[in-house]
């Protein structure tokens, strides 16, 4: 009998069995893939501050230093914003996923690879999981089953949970050939360019000479996100940072957004994109989820120091995560659909209001993807006229 089975080998799933394999609990982590990484699952580009999360430095996954990002508006009018320091950094995805794996281990937890999660019931008090690999199936009895298993999480649905109130299509590449300023993201926006959300080119090394490549679309999009995704190589405001680029690699996955009503039943948790701990700003996910699995690693050992992981007990991890980032998340959230509703001759005025020195120097200032909340409010305060592109965000923001 397991303490805890934790199904996917992500960045959360690995610091969720890091920190309770650290309390002296018997954790296996089941991933499906071979390898830990691959494939790569988003765009690497995380604040600093994600490194006081885990027990790697950033020198092992570090590929570049982000201070800013050039955004340009549908018709091609750029705003550019530099906080004049480091302001995030690109690392390779891959490897940050396989370093928070390993901390698992180096912890006590055991890792199975190649290993899928395929069914899941409670039973007599626990719950057992029927696994598969390439040797057959078999049945893990666990007193406790955490849900690491991304958007589409089987966990959530085998034990009907919630699931994110919106999923947003990507599509993504690392392309070779492209000419980027190093030390800036490019971001685009409109309804040609990304319907509802945004495009971005991250630049993954110093000299600016090889880059990442991907696009993020909502829902709202009436296209596939890989059609807005190959409009990058011909739409005359994005195709001029390529020459002659090669795609190294593809993926095509969605992002959960929305918070849901609960992230835990019966012997049953859930965290990261599986319970839509997800920035509904610009998608990133790994932060809040890292976050969050320490929230999730204090309420388990406890629960089952107490032999009591009853739907009840385990709440309070949902209390406490959203007393942490829930608010974040929210504003976030309305922000997003603000934002969405947009039209291309809105995003356009918005663009010229904000095209201004103050606000500028505000953005600089006070700008954090991982906390934009506290830059929207300080903006409307600074630019009453931008009250008219936030819709019903403005209460959220201004409710302490």
């Amino acid at each position: 009998m397991k303490d805890v089975l934790v199904v996917g080998g992500g960045p959360v799933g690995g610091q969720t069995a890091r920190l309770l394999a650290a309390r002296g609990l018997d954790v296996t982590l089941v991933e499906e893939h071979d390898r830990v990484g691959d494939p790569v699952q988003c765009a690497g580009l995380f604040t600093p501050r994600i490194f006081d999360l885990v027990d790697f430095p950033l020198s092992r996954v570090h590929w570049n230093d982000i201070r800013g990002a050039n955004i340009h508006s549908p018709s091609g009018r750029t705003l550019t914003l530099d906080g004049g320091k480091t302001m995030a950094v690109a690392i390779d995805r891959g490897e940050f996923d396989r370093q928070c794996v390993l901390s698992a281990e180096r912890s006590g937890a055991e890792v199975v690879l190649g290993t899928k999660a395929v069914a899941a019931r409670r039973e007599n008090g626990h719950v057992a999981v029927t696994l598969r690999d390439d040797a057959g199936e078999r049945v893990v009895r666990t007193k406790l089953l955490v849900g690491a298993d991304g958007v589409q999480s089987q966990v959530a649905k085998w034990f009907d949970l919630p699931r994110a109130k919106e999923v947003i299509p990507c599509h993504g590449a690392e392309v070779e050939g492209l000419s980027l300023t190093p030390t800036h993201v490019e971001m685009f926006v409109g309804e040609k360019q990304a319907p509802g959300f945004f495009s971005w080119m991250i630049p993954t090394n110093p000299e600016g000479t090889k880059g990442k490549v991907e696009v993020g679309v909502s829902i709202k999009a009436p296209l596939p996100a890989k059609a807005y995704y190959d409009r990058m190589f011909e739409d005359p405001i994005s195709a001029r940072f390529m020459d002659n680029p090669k795609a190294c690699w593809t993926i095509t996955g969605c992002i959960p957004v929305g918070t849901t009503k609960a992230t835990t039943a019966d012997g049953v948790m859930l965290v990261g994109d599986a319970a839509a701990q997800t920035k509904p700003t610009s998608g990133g996910g790994v932060y809040t989820g890292l976050k969050c699995a320490g929230h999730l690693a204090d309420v388990a050992a406890e629960a089952l120091e107490y032999g009591e992981t009853s739907a009840a007990v385990l709440a309070r991890y949902h209390e406490r995560w959203m007393d942490d980032i829930g608010r974040e998340l929210k504003v976030g959230w309305r922000l997003r659909r603000a934002f969405m509703h947009l039209t291309d001759a809105q995003v356009e005025e918005l663009f010229r209001v904000m095209d201004d020195k103050e606000l500028l120097a505000t953005v600089n200032a006070l700008g954090d993807i991982d906390y934009p909340s506290r830059l929207a409010k300080e903006m409307l305060k600074k630019a009453p006229q931008l009250f008219r592109f936030s819709g019903p965000v403005v209460k959220s923001l201004f409710d302490d």
